[in-house]
Formats: C-alpha cells, structure tokens, sequence
C-alpha cells in the first residue's frame, strides 16, 4: 500500500522539468521552515511572553495591596481609638458594612473579637470602612489578610480580625 503511494510520487517527481524539480527542492524546506515558524512558535512564543507578563502584573498588584494593607493596619492600630456607638461588634460592624457598600459573607465571633470573611470589593473601599470602622465605632483592625482576586480591580479578603479596644 506504501509503495504504491511512494512509487506515484516518484513518477510524479521525475515527470517535473529540472528546473522544476530545483525550485521545489529549494522552496520546499523553506516553506517548511516558515510554516513551522509562524504557524507554531511565534504564536506559543507570544501567549507565554503575554502569561508571564499578566503574573508579573498579578504579583505586583498583590505586593501593593499587602504593603497598602499593612501599612493601614499599622495606622489604624497607632490611631487612638473613638468610643462605639451602637451596639454589639457584630452589630456595628453589619450596620456600617451595608452603608459602606460591603457586604459581609460570614462573621464568627471570638471572645471579645470578631472574625469575619468579605465577599470580593474594591481596596480603596474596604480601607475607607476599616478606617470609618477605626475612628467612628473605635473599632480596631488585629488581623488583615487579602490578595488578588479572579476579578480585575477587586481584592479577596481570606480573614479579617477586628475587636473593640
């Protein structure tokens, strides 16, 4: 079965005119070549370049909001503390959440402190309530862990500590 596709194709070759014959010989491996150049290594070559480019950009954004979240975290604890306002922590913390746009996926109180899991926001956000939660409830934040979440612009929160002085 092979020989007679390998045996057709000799025929057709040798049928070719030299110079025809030369051409091919020449044009054959070079179209080969840019084939495989364009049609696979440029395209893997750009989609790693533009992968590596998007975790650099990822990490960068994550090392900004931990540096940012740190530092308020340091702020909000040298700050001094204002007196609260209007109930029990879970209470303030419910009631100034839904004014400043956050919402609050769970909450576990833990002694005197509260524990508590945010859905996805926006940085700028969750820090101006914790600072409102800071100044005008005396709320202070113990504990912050956040990164990068799936969505571009938003932040995960993982935990939050917050507790009444």
């Amino acid at each position: 079965m092979m020989n007679a596709y390998w045996e057709q194709a000799q025929q057709w070759w040798f049928s070719r005119a030299a110079s025809e014959q030369r051409l091919m010989t020449v044009a054959g491996p070079l179209l080969l070549l840019a084939l495989l150049y364009f049609g696979i290594w440029t395209p893997v070559a750009n989609s790693v370049e533009q992968a590596e480019m998007r975790v650099r950009a990822g990490q960068n954004a994550l090392n900004e909001v931990k540096r940012d979240a740190n530092r308020y975290v340091t702020l909000a604890g040298a700050g001094g503390a204002t007196q609260n306002r209007g109930g029990s922590l879970s209470q303030v913390a419910s009631r100034s959440a839904g004014s400043a746009g956050i919402r609050i996926a769970r909450m576990q109180p833990q002694g005197d402190k509260l524990q508590l899991w945010v859905e996805d926001t926006q940085f700028e956000t969750l820090m101006a309530w914790l600072e409102q939660l800071s100044q005008q409830q005396g709320v202070s934040v113990e504990a912050l862990d956040v990164t990068v979440a799936q969505q571009p612009g938003l932040i995960q929160v993982r935990r939050l500590q917050i507790a009444q002085p």
